[in-house]
């Protein structure tokens, strides 16, 4: 019998599977992909030295945890540009201007308060043109990078958030130039190393538990197969936890290919809950490379000074356009281009069923109302695009989780184990940090000392 088995290579069940077998536990992790890294997806192209990220790309800040390992395994990091083009009505503002307006805003929200929608608490506020101004801001700040409904995403997360990043100092953002698939490697190696086993495109289907251990049935590349362990770390994405497989389809059944895993018996009522409690974000990321870096010579049409380029473009923002934010990848000067929608705007695009060929479209779009630069020139310069459905995905189901009204404690409760046989880790469960890669890593670790202490061993 396998002692420990973890559901999910990636990061917060590699960062649990290295310190579990390096205590000395014999641990399986049971991955439904044909990779490990989850929603870390880094694509190498033979014909440039710049990874491409699929999915998380930034370091927020300086957790101790994720920056153990970079230090740990000489991973190099580099600094992100700050350097911000805020755009109004088509119309360059100051970049300073953006992020006072954003932070005054958000000083004003208190725990202390009930919580509420962000997009009641905005509407609490004064309707003058300048509270206008602010509240737009901080609208797209919140759709982009909390990837959130307004009218979902509650304040007291949102205050979370917020201390969770001056906590790590999380203004400052970093870059991995090798990819971020570098940090999910090294803590799958170092699992390897202690006696991990990692059993990829194994699809589980259902997990049948009891005091006495668990019986996990699997289709380990389409063959039914039955792993057995005194207790199970499920790091499942919320989105796959949310879902429920069909009705019609019997108990014994293994034939299903869904990601939704059902539980025998049914989790507690409050895990259930928890689970409901939370949500899914949604995203629409776009990698565009081009054969050269064309913006670096053109200059906004409006409010620059004399002789400014886009030359040290960091972030652009610019909200008539398909794809609101845009970023090059400097401070590594590279004939790329990353355009993001979140929120409201993406869930639009991902449900109107466009192609990636239509998605380019509005990529496309939106990178000529910005730069003035018409679309079949762009086409002329574009060597590839790449993008990932994380929504279709059936193994994430959206990109990653956020905070409604009330959900601080959902996310406690998701945390919580099952009579000390189901364990949960995952970003979702990490209050503050949720939606990043460090909360994923920390809550992997978090995870692991549980089921130590439950054993009686020390991490």
């Amino acid at each position: 019998m396998t002692e420990i088995l973890i559901i999910g290579a990636g990061a917060a069940g590699l960062a649990a599977a290295r310190d579990l077998s390096a205590a000395g536990e014999r641990v399986t992790l049971l991955e439904a992909r044909d990779r490990i890294g989850g929603r870390v997806w880094t694509h190498y192209e033979s014909d440039s030295l710049i990874p491409i990220e699929l999915g998380a790309e930034f370091v927020h800040g300086k957790h101790p945890d994720l920056m153990k390992i970079l230090d740990d395994s000489g991973i190099p990091f580099c600094d992100v540009s700050y350097r911000n083009w805020y755009f109004e009505n088509g119309e360059l503002s100051k970049s300073h201007d953006f992020w006072n307006k954003l932070h005054a805003l958000m000083d004003l929200m208190s725990l202390d308060q009930p919580d509420q929608t962000f997009k009641d608490f905005l509407a609490s506020l004064p309707d003058d043109e300048a509270s206008r101004k602010a509240k737009s801001v901080a609208t797209r700040y919140v759709q982009g990078f909390h990837a959130a409904r307004i009218d979902r995403i509650g304040v007291h997360g949102l205050i979370k958030a917020n201390e969770a990043e001056d906590e790590v100092d999380g203004e400052h953002a970093f870059r991995i130039p090798g990819g971020y698939r570098l940090v999910t490697q090294a803590l799958h190696d170092q699992a390897v190393a202690s006696g991990a086993i990692v059993r990829l495109n194994t699809i589980v289907n259902r997990i049948n538990w009891s005091a006495a251990g668990v019986a996990v049935d699997c289709l380990s590349n389409g063959t039914p197969e039955t792993f057995k362990a005194s207790c199970v770390l499920i790091t499942l994405p919320l989105g796959v936890l949310q879902e429920r497989v069909q009705s019609q389809v019997s108990n014994g059944d293994l034939g299903n290919q869904s990601a939704a895993v059902r539980f025998v018996p049914e989790l507690p009522e409050t895990k259930q809950a928890a689970i409901r409690g939370l949500e899914m974000g949604d995203v629409i990321r776009m990698v565009l490379r081009f054969r050269e870096r064309f913006w670096e010579s053109l200059s906004p049409k409006d409010g620059a000074k004399a002789g400014e380029n886009f030359a040290d473009l960091g972030f652009m923002h610019y909200p008539e356009a398909p794809l609101p934010t845009w970023w090059s990848l400097l401070h590594i000067r590279a004939p790329t281009l990353i355009g993001w929608s979140g929120g409201a705007n993406a869930e639009r695009l991902i449900s109107s069923s466009l192609s990636q060929g239509d998605l380019l479209n509005e990529a496309l779009k939106s990178l000529e109302i910005i730069f003035g630069v018409s679309e079949s020139q762009l086409r002329e310069l574009l060597v590839s695009f790449h993008l990932h459905d994380w929504k279709s995905d059936p193994f994430s189901r959206g990109a990653y989780a956020y905070v409604p009204v009330n959900g601080l404690k959902a996310q406690q409760a998701l945390a919580q184990s099952v009579e000390k046989v189901l364990f949960f880790a995952g970003e979702a469960t990490c209050v503050g940090h949720i939606g990043t890669v460090h909360a994923a890593i920390a809550s992997g670790l978090r995870a692991a000392k549980e089921i130590l202490s439950c054993q009686n061993r020390e991490p």
